[in-house]
């Protein structure tokens, strides 16, 4: 469990071969056209904001990255109309091209990672992370709140 939690929080490549530009792509330039992506199938303008949401970072973090992936051209940036001082993002055709591309080999890898399971095994094992993920999504807020309820330290005002 260690060894699969290790690989799920810190993939062991750095970049991902892109043989269609000749080089390989950062992970946190393909994560951040993965973002913008997603968020570009929903209704209105993809904004710096909502890409650092998503990715969860600050807003300097999440800007200097996007003006690294608009510089290898995987993204375009442009004002608002409404507010000229926000900035749209959206991906360029490299960029969904990538996208793909590191989606294609996500399922590559998880296909040869479940090669060493049977058919009867894979489904044992995705019913599990079905319960699994069911409940981490039921028992998470009741979760958190009472880990970080019973972990703060008592007032040291009340007692003086």
């Amino acid at each position: 469990m260690q060894s699969m939690r290790r690989v799920v929080l810190r993939p062991p490549a750095l970049a991902v071969p892109m043989p269609r530009i000749g080089k390989p792509v950062e992970i946190s330039k393909v994560l951040a056209c993965e973002a913008i992506g997603e968020l570009s199938k929903r209704p209105g303008p993809v904004t710096i904001s909502d890409v650092a949401a998503a990715l969860q970072l600050d807003r300097s973090t999440t800007s200097r990255l996007v003006a690294e992936v608009e510089e290898e051209g995987f993204v375009t940036r442009g004002s608002l109309p409404e507010d000229g001082r926000r900035v749209s993002v959206a991906l360029t055709p490299l960029g969904a091209e990538i996208v793909e591309f590191a989606h294609g080999l996500r399922v590559a890898y998880l296909d040869h990672a479940c090669a060493v399971f049977t058919d009867d095994e894979l489904a044992i094992l995705g019913s599990l992370l079905w319960r699994l993920a069911d409940s981490m999504g039921e028992s998470l807020a009741p979760w958190l709140e009472s880990a970080v309820r019973y972990s703060t330290p008592a007032d040291s005002s009340a007692t003086t």
